[in-house]
């Protein structure tokens, strides 16, 4: 509804561009495909080494690790996917909860001959990242999570008011004001080039009959992290782990039901993990991989170099 409001001021550069498919979409490296319980998913896999898995989050892709993919592959075997139901992948009649993502990552792993990994996740990422290290706990190496959901929790009341506005329809009703706005005031920080070409991306794929599936795909992602919490059992988690957050996250916590401070959450899910690293990287927002790249890379860089 904030961003409703907030994009009415922002103008539509988009609204006579021709629409794109899916697999127009730019990738910072090449793409390939395999089919992994009946879904057909894209993914990118180049260099040697330890294999590090980057998962991105709700309603994105591999682009939105542009500024890390090549930067790793000299020394480490960079591997992305586009989730199911995202990017340039099939989107299934699903359930697209985190433990199901899961399921699939590990199978995926399995078909590209990984028999575990360093699993990076932004956000609805690293939440995905956090069930598979709870539930596949042999297949992960390390986990890096950058601003991940899953740290944070909602009441009843309110979890039932973000599923009930988020239908399988919400995402197709969205317009380019609004989508501008939600990307320049809460997901990203730093407005650039890459943003609007992502800006871009989303209103002319949202004019494809591929986006129905990702429109479906993204009101059931949200109720599945609702319905399938994770905070209460970070504790269990028995895996070297870097935790990442920009100081500035317009979206952890929500800014509508929780309120308060990003620092909170990142210090209260980080201290729930044993053993764990927090990095609050200052002025950097949701995010914080591509507001901060060069910290971000960094840090990520110093967490493999120690395992």
């Amino acid at each position: 509804m904030l961003h409703l409001l907030l994009g009415m001021g922002c103008a539509p550069r988009y609204t006579d561009a021709s629409p794109i498919s899916p697999a127009e979409l730019e990738t910072p490296l090449p793409v390939q495909r395999v089919e992994v319980d009946g879904i057909e998913l894209a993914y990118s896999d180049e260099g040697q080494g330890q294999a590090v898995v980057f998962v991105h989050g709700l309603s994105s892709y591999m682009g939105y690790w542009d500024r890390q993919l090549a930067a790793f592959t000299n020394g480490f075997r960079v591997l992305a996917l586009d989730l199911p139901g995202y990017g340039m992948s099939a989107r299934p009649d699903a359930a697209y909860t985190p433990p199901w993502f899961s399921s699939v990552l590990v199978d995926w792993m399995d078909a590209v001959g990984l028999d575990s990994a360093v699993l990076v996740g932004h956000s609805m990422g690293g939440q995905i990242a956090i069930t598979t290290a709870l539930e596949h706990p042999s297949r992960v190496d390390g986990l890096v999570l950058s601003a991940p959901a899953g740290f944070e929790t909602f009441d009843r009341g309110h979890a039932q008011w973000m599923k009930a506005w988020w239908t399988e329809s919400r995402a197709l009703e969205t317009g380019e004001s609004e989508v501008r706005a939600a990307f320049t005031t809460s997901v990203f920080n730093e407005s650039d080039e890459h943003v609007e070409k992502l800006i871009e991306e989303r209103v002319r794929l949202g004019k494809h009959e591929a986006f129905g599936g990702t429109s479906v795909a993204v009101s059931r992602s949200i109720a599945g992290m609702l319905d399938h919490p994770v905070r209460d059992r970070l504790d269990e988690l028995d895996v070297p782990t870097l935790v990442v957050f920009g100081t500035d996250d317009r979206m952890i916590p929500n800014p509508v039901f929780n309120g308060g401070r990003t620092r909170a959450i990142a210090e209260d899910g980080a201290e729930a993990i044993k053993g764990s690293e927090l990095l609050m990287i200052p002025g950097a927002g949701h995010t914080v991989h591509h507001d901060a790249p060069q910290a971000f890379n960094n840090a990520l860089s110093a967490f493999l170099e120690a395992l």
